[in-house]
């Protein structure tokens, strides 16, 4: 194992432990705090959430969208209590502490018989969030599609938190197409993201936030050659241990039959139920990526600094 992978694996254990002993409340306090002087310290991630910031709150002051780009990172800060807690909980406190609202429109999906794809985001406890998720589904053997870690001992310790003593299935976002053809076609749900920059050669340029960004296409692509209905999906934190996981009703999408055309019109249809979702909590989505890469709709390059 390579140094700083070593290094990792320490400061995981020390954390935990830490996180375990000490106070909630005070924890959270100082991480939060901690995330909050980060952001202030202008670090390139930051400036790029404060790039997007701009981008989707263009009428709002600079102090305005500093304070949102805090708060995000002291919400990001509270993710890693967040999970480090969650690895501890048994499925019954999982279910417990992170309810789901919506579960009949996921089963109603269901029902179909074609699977359904999960269209989620970054925002709220997701780590919390996906191991609820497959719980609650477990019956219908979910699928969560992910990128792995370099770190390859940090990222099994927090795949078996995801896995759920084996209520879902990870599977390798970059190999990922065959087994979600054969999972859709078995009739499982299969949870993708959706809310980061896509190559360009993999992509469509569609709007968010009133900007057209890069956009994978792969989840209309799937939709459209098995028919899964689309379910957005989502979670929130409510308060300390706390948290609110929500489905969607299915997303109607009126179609052409004009395949590229109607993979611009679904993804279209799906950033525009993300954005919705981010305008009602912003506090809560991971904001410091560059989402807005090779836009067309932007006169200069956001992130260059």
């Amino acid at each position: 194992m390579a140094i700083r992978d070593s290094l990792e694996i320490a400061l995981y254990r020390a954390a935990d432990a830490l996180i375990g002993r000490a106070p909630l409340e005070t924890t959270q306090r100082l991480v939060s705090g901690l995330g909050r002087r980060i952001f202030d310290a202008q670090g390139k991630n930051a400036r790029w959430a404060l790039a997007n910031i701009e981008v989707a709150y263009p009428a709002w002051t600079d102090e305005q969208r500093r304070e949102l780009g805090r708060e995000s990172y002291a919400h990001f800060g509270l993710n890693a209590i967040d999970y480090l807690r969650s690895s501890h909980w048994t499925d019954e406190e999982v279910l417990k502490r992170c309810p789901l609202e919506g579960v009949e429109h996921i089963e109603k999906a269901l029902l179909k018989g074609k699977g359904a794809l999960l269209l989620t985001l970054h925002i709220g406890a997701w780590e919390v969030g996906v191991q609820a998720i497959a719980l609650q589904l477990a019956p219908h053997r979910p699928v969560v599609v992910g990128r792995p870690m370099r770190n390859k001992a940090l990222y099994e310790r927090i795949t078996r938190t995801r896995r759920r003593g084996g209520a879902a299935e990870l599977i390798d976002r970059r190999r990922a197409a065959i087994q979600i053809l054969r999972a859709l076609r078995g009739g499982r749900p299969v949870g993708v993201l959706l809310d980061q920059y896509s190559r360009r050669s993999r992509g469509v340029f569609v709007p968010l936030f009133g900007a057209r960004c890069s956009t994978s296409a792969g989840i209309a692509t799937l939709a459209l050659r098995t028919g899964a209905p689309v379910v957005p999906c989502y979670v929130l934190r409510a308060g300390p241990d706390r948290h609110r996981g929500i489905f969607l009703p299915e997303l109607e999408i009126s179609l052409t039959g004009d395949r590229k055309k109607d993979i611009e019109v679904a993804t279209t249809a799906y950033n525009a139920a993300l954005e919705k979702i981010i305008r009602a909590n912003p506090e809560q989505w991971m904001w410091g990526h560059r989402r807005f890469r090779h836009s067309p709709d932007l006169d200069r390059d956001i992130y260059a600094r």
